[in-house]
């Protein structure tokens, strides 16, 4: 599968990937590697990236990792998620 395919993957069964502009640039079973680049939309005041668009980033990331990793024909959803920010994402 090309990054292309797997971002369009990502996009067409998770549609908040696309709102949120996250591409895959890697995607298989041994090493995936997603990207959500630092925009505007996506931050809190004083342009900090906001916490749940990180949250749906590592949520996404865990569920990339799980599917592709599944056997076939079984499937699998997020039943808790917890984090602790050090700091805020500032641009740059």
């Amino acid at each position: 599968m090309t990054d292309a395919d797997a971002t369009a993957m990502l996009h067409q069964t998770m549609p908040l990937c696309a709102t949120l502009g996250m591409r895959a640039e890697q995607f298989t079973p041994e090493l995936i590697v997603l990207a959500l680049d630092w925009a505007e939309n996506l931050c809190t005041s004083n342009n900090m990236l906001h916490g749940g668009a990180v949250m749906a980033f590592a949520d996404t990331l865990g569920a990339a990792a799980t599917v592709l990793n599944l056997p076939e024909g079984k499937g699998t959803t997020t039943i808790e998620s917890k984090t602790n920010f050090v700091g805020p994402a500032p641009v740059g």
